[in-house]
């Protein structure tokens, strides 16, 4: 899979990959966004999508910057996770940083979980 390196973390360079991981992909729900992911190898490649729902233009840069920036700060390492996608709803426009930070935080630490719970359920199954 294609990706680009930008800002610490790795761009999602196929639309193909996004799609399938908003159709196929576990969520994880908060106020400011969903996360969308695929089990897998890490270090997860990531995107970030703000639809218009969002709002115009200049609102759904926010949100995406908003969560480009408390995802790059975080320092999460997820050795489970193939796949990140974000999709930013409305309130992560005017919300704090802080906020938008723990609640990623929170939603990386339940997909890592999740991950790791199902790596070793397989491996399990498998002995």
């Amino acid at each position: 899979m294609g990706s680009k390196r930008q800002n610490g973390h790795r761009r999602i360079a196929s639309r193909g990959a996004v799609d399938a991981v908003l159709k196929t992909g576990e969520v994880t729900r908060t106020p400011f966004f969903r996360m969308h992911y695929r089990a897998g190898e890490g270090p997860p490649v990531v995107a970030f999508l703000a639809g218009r729902r969002v709002g115009g233009a200049v609102q759904r840069n926010r949100a995406r910057r908003v969560l480009r920036e408390a995802y790059r700060t975080s320092g999460m390492d997820l050795p489970g996770v193939e796949i990140l996608v974000f999709v930013a709803s409305g309130k992560a426009v005017r919300a704090p940083h802080l906020d938008v930070k723990d609640a990623l935080i929170a939603a990386l630490c339940r997909a890592s979980d999740r991950a790791s719970s199902r790596g070793n359920g397989k491996a399990a199954s498998a002995a």
